[in-house]
């Protein structure tokens, strides 16, 4: 084979490299804008927006169920972030299977106050759980974010959970 030949073949083997190179980073670039588009166009902060229930929940927001107030915030990150602030009157069997869907435990008194700090931030709007703390049954987790507030005087229950 001649010097120039192999020289032909060389560059040939290269430009072949470098379309697989190519090929290969295309297809883990392309989804990684594409997630990233998306998270820009679903990225806000909606308040009282009735499609509220939608975002938190990804379902229709049940019969059983009257929103008085919602908070939702989502990030523009190409991952999952967002927080989410509800206050809602149920009826107490829609109550009942959330907190068991849930799987949430009435918590104590004293813990329940040390939840007033954690779940106040400057995302917290002013009309999430706003009494004292006793004014409420707190219902929560291990591993779960948020927490569930539900007011002794008229039932409203007020819940809040975050993905960051």
């Amino acid at each position: 084979m001649s010097k120039r030949a192999k020289k032909v073949v060389i560059a040939l083997i290269g430009s072949v490299v470098l379309l697989v190179i190519a090929v290969i980073v295309l297809g883990v670039v392309s989804p990684f804008f594409a997630m990233q588009a998306d998270s820009i166009m679903h990225a806000g902060t909606w308040e009282d927006d009735p499609r509220n229930w939608h975002r938190a929940f990804n379902e229709e927001q049940p019969a059983a169920v009257k929103a008085i107030h919602s908070k939702y915030w989502r990030s523009n990150h190409f991952t999952y972030e967002f927080i989410y602030f509800f206050e809602v009157e149920a009826t107490p069997e829609w109550r009942d299977a959330f907190l068991k869907k849930k799987n949430l435990v009435l918590v104590s008194s004293p813990s329940a106050r040390s939840f007033r700090t954690n779940n106040h931030s400057d995302d917290t709007p002013n009309w999430f759980a706003p009494d004292p703390v006793d004014n409420y049954d707190v219902w929560d987790k291990a591993g779960y974010f948020g927490s569930v507030w539900i007011n002794k005087t008229n039932g409203h229950i007020f819940f809040y959970d975050a993905q960051l």
